[in-house]
């Protein structure tokens, strides 16, 4: 298939945002962090002058496929209204069926895939290998059995005259609402969906913890972001065992300081796509009064992975060449006072810990998300904090359910005009400071 190259568009899935200066900033988080989610299901090619990203590959087409599955699954869920209702076509004399909202969104995501298979994406076969979120994998399901004779309405604003030529759409229209009923309110479905989203919470929930810890012992960490790949033409290569000892020699590396020096910790995810290969999402954890130069630092993280692999199998992304769209999700240094970047690393977290897409693999212990050792209470060193350990804030902003924002950040749903201007860093900052250890809360949930 044809693979273009472009660099990120600015534009690229936005996010409700409400108009307060902290509702706006948690916003521009989200907003940036899945900008580098996008980043991370291209193909990126490191040259000595920049990152180039291939483009139209399987794994962005499913990005951008997932939000219009988990909306129809909401609409589908939600009750039983039918996809469809009678009516009668005074024109033709006859009766027919229109599309309620509910089937408008199905019709919706079917349009979606027919245009894939009419890109000559075999998705059944492509994803064969992979395991999805149980949301996901039904509804994808769904669509590629029934999808393609529900396109046949071509036209939502019309009726399907009932006995017409393509009055079968109605009627796997249907069948299609019903499957995912009947199989998303099975107990089978919902232990599945139990299971899966605790993992996920447990994944968030030990990373949060991690990074408390080492705030405890540290008041400023320096927080590198880099994504570790195999060439696409290594892509087979990346599955082996060698691809696994070559991660865990790194990782090895990374914990007796011979890549960078100052090291405090990590977190890493791996995933599976389907251009992409297996990939490794890397948060690497630096002490923050030693070293400050988090640009040159991921840099030098990348090269030593290309070291390790070969230069031709191995690439890397540096979260941090962008470093000007992610002003505010948790890269560089992060002191324990600082609101917005704590943020940042609670949302850094949040995606790290999805499980979207992963390999479908015989061992069951097989572990796509992990950490290093938490650091021992011998490793507290140091004189106390002048004007407490600033601790509390980091709980709070570390803390709960796994979810984007904590407890009282919730931003309102609403939207903001683009020419507002973005509030500043120190702005948030005295805004969670203010003259004691008030923290400002926003009332309505947002997704």
């Amino acid at each position: 298939m044809h693979k273009q190259k472009r660099m990120l568009d600015s534009s690229e899935h936005d996010v409700d945002e409400d108009g307060s200066y902290l509702g706006q900033t948690i916003a521009e988080i989200i907003r940036r962090d899945s900008r580098h989610e996008l980043a991370t299901t291209l193909l990126c090619e490191q040259t000595p002058l920049a990152q180039v990203f291939g483009y139209n590959t399987d794994d962005e087409h499913l990005l951008n496929f997932m939000p219009k599955l988990r909306r129809l699954y909401t609409w589908i869920m939600a009750g039983d209204n039918p996809p469809v209702e009678p009516v009668f076509d005074g024109w033709a004399n006859r009766p027919g069926y229109k599309l309620t909202r509910l089937g408008r969104q199905a019709l919706d995501a079917c349009n979606y895939y027919a245009s894939q298979e009419e890109d000559g994406r075999n998705w059944q076969e492509a994803y064969s290998h992979h395991r999805f979120h149980p949301i996901v994998a039904v509804m994808l399901r769904a669509v590629m059995r029934w999808g393609l004779t529900i396109t046949r309405w071509s036209n939502p604003e019309h009726a399907m005259l009932d006995g017409g030529r393509d009055a079968e759409a109605v009627e796997k229209l249907r069948q299609l609402v019903a499957f995912v009923r009947r199989t998303c309110r099975s107990q089978a479905f919902q232990n599945l969906l139990h299971d899966h989203e605790r993992k996920a919470e447990d994944n968030f929930r030990s990373g949060c913890d991690y990074l408390s810890a080492l705030f405890e012992r540290h008041s400023r960490l320096l927080i590198l972001r880099i994504d570790l790949y195999f060439r696409p033409d290594a892509k087979g290569w990346g599955y082996s065992k060698a691809a696994d000892r070559a991660v865990s020699n790194y990782l090895r590396g990374l914990r007796m300081c011979r890549i960078v020096p100052g090291y405090r910790g990590f977190l890493i995810k791996r995933e599976n796509g389907i251009s992409r290969g297996m990939h490794y999402h890397l948060m690497v954890v630096l002490d923050g009064h030693m070293h400050r130069s988090a640009y040159y630092l991921t840099r030098v993280m990348g090269e030593a992975w290309i070291k390790r692999v070969g230069a031709d199998k191995g690439s890397y992304f540096n979260c941090y060449a962008n470093r000007n769209r992610y002003c505010y999700n948790g890269l560089g240094l992060v002191h324990v006072s600082d609101t917005e970047k704590l943020l940042g690393l609670r949302i850094a977290l949040w995606y790290m810990s999805k499980q979207d897409s992963e390999l479908k693999v015989d061992e069951a212990k097989v572990k796509n998300f992990w950490r290093g050792l938490m650091p021992g209470e011998a490793d507290r060193r140091g004189a106390t904090r002048k004007g407490g350990d600033g601790m509390p804030l980091v709980r709070r902003l570390l803390g709960g359910a796994r979810s984007k924002y904590p407890l009282g950040f919730e931003p309102p749903k609403g939207s903001v005009s683009p020419r507002r201007r973005q509030p500043s860093c120190a702005r948030i900052n005295r805004m969670s400071q203010g003259s004691g250890q008030a923290v400002p809360t926003l009332s309505a949930h947002a997704e």
